[in-house]
């Protein structure tokens, strides 16, 4: 098992308010099944931020590609393998 930060950008945000609920319910199944571990948006409103657990990849980018969000072209999500050091409360 792997970990990945996946790095939200916008692409067309007119789209947003028709898909934001699908969109979070997506996510929010995700972390029911233990995918998604924390997802949010930074403070400054420049990115939006999911952690992953998963096998590979290509298999977060493929749940990905499933996104309301991405399926629509709301939003980019750019996908990156993290080496991750957890405390020792998480």
């Amino acid at each position: 098992m792997a970990y990945f930060a996946v790095f939200v950008t916008e692409l067309d945000n007119s789209k947003k308010e028709q898909y934001f609920a699908d969109h979070m319910k997506y996510l929010d199944d995700l972390r029911e099944q233990g995918k998604i571990i924390a997802n949010g948006k930074l403070t400054d409103g420049s990115l939006g931020l999911i952690i992953f657990r998963g096998e590979s990849q290509a298999e977060v980018e493929d749940i990905l590609s499933r996104s309301p969000f991405a399926i629509h072209g709301v939003r980019e999500f750019k996908v990156h393998e993290w080496a991750a050091k957890w405390g020792p409360d998480i």
